[in-house]
C-alpha cells in the first residue's frame, strides 16, 4: 500500500478556537472535539482496525519491553500467569504499564515500512499546518516536532501514574487523538489528570475524533480496563517537543 495514493490526513480547522486557547492557558489542558476532518478520522479508524500485528509493551526493572501480541495470545496459561505476576508486582510499588502499541514514530524514521499508511500519521503530525495549529493552541511558538505511537488498551491493560517529564526529551505537551467509537465509562481506560495531592482534577473518557492535550509535567494515568470490556481503547498518543528532532 503506497501512502502517496491515500487521501491526505487533515485537521477540521486551520486555526484553533479562541475559547480552546483561553481554556488551555487557564487550565493547562483542553479537549478539542471534532478535531480532525471527518474523512481523516474515519480513515485512521479503518486502517488501525485492519492492523493485525501489535506489540505488547510493559516495563521490566526500568527497561521498556516489546513482545509480539499475537505470539503472547498463543502462550500457555502458565506463561501468561508468569507475565502477569511480573507486571503486577512492579505495578504495585512503582511505575508500570501494559498495553498494545505500534511505534509509528520509530517506524517512520527507521524506514521500517516503506509506503505504508502509518507513515502518513507522522507526516501529518509534523506538517506545517498541524504544528502551527498546536503552537497557536498552546501559545508555544517553539514547538518544532511531534512524535507518536498508536496505542490499544484491552481488558487488564493500564498505565500507572507518571508525569511525562523525561530528561532530554524537551516535551511541551502530551496529546491523545481519540479513535474509540464504542466505549462505556464503567469499562475504565479513562485518562486521569492529578493535582499535587494525588487527587483527580479531570478525566478524559475514550471517545472518537477528540484530541485531549495537557501541559507537561503533570501527574496522570490511564485507568485499568475492566475485564468485562468488549471493545478496545484506541488512540494515537504522543508529545509536542522543542529542539531538534533526534531521529532526523
Amino acid at each position: 500500500m503506497n501512502c502517496k495514493t491515500q487521501p491526505s490526513l487533515a485537521l477540521a480547522a486551520e486555526h484553533p478556537q479562541k475559547d480552546d486557547i483561553s481554556y488551555f492557558r487557564e487550565h493547562g489542558f483542553v479537549k478539542v472535539k471534532n478535531a480532525l476532518a471527518v474523512e481523516s478520522a474515519e480513515l485512521l479508524h479503518q486502517h488501525i482496525k485492519q492492523q493485525k500485528d501489535w506489540n505488547l509493551v510493559f516495563n521490566h526493572n526500568g527497561q521498556h519491553q516489546d513482545l509480539n501480541a499475537r505470539a503472547v495470545d498463543g502462550w500457555t496459561a502458565k506463561q501468561k500467569e508468569d507475565l502477569s505476576r511480573i507486571v503486577h508486582t512492579q505495578a504495585s510499588n512503582g511505575f508500570q504499564y501494559l498495553y498494545e502499541n505500534i511505534p509509528v514514530y520509530d517506524i517512520y524514521h527507521s524506514n521500517l515500512l516503506p509506503g505504508h499508511f502509518f507513515n502518513q500519521i507522522i507526516e501529518f503530525l509534523n506538517s506545517a499546518q498541524t504544528l502551527n495549529y498546536f503552537r497557536t493552541l498552546l501559545s508555544e511558538p517553539y514547538i518544532s516536532f511531534a512524535d507518536a505511537q498508536i496505542t490499544r488498551f484491552g481488558a487488564g491493560h493500564f498505565l500507572n501514574t507518571h508525569d511525562d517529564n523525561v530528561a532530554g526529551k524537551n516535551r511541551v505537551a502530551a496529546f491523545v487523538i481519540n479513535l474509540t467509537k464504542e466505549w462505556r465509562p464503567d469499562w475504565g481506560g479513562a485518562l486521569h489528570l492529578l493535582d499535587n495531592h494525588g487527587q483527580i482534577t479531570n478525566s478524559f473518557v475514550p471517545t472518537f475524533n477528540e484530541v485531549n492535550i495537557f501541559k507537561i509535567p503533570v501527574d496522570h494515568y490511564v485507568g485499568c480496563v475492566s475485564p468485562f470490556a468488549t471493545q478496545k481503547r484506541v488512540s494515537i498518543t504522543g508529545w509536542l517537543r522543542t529542539g531538534d528532532n533526534p531521529r532526523k
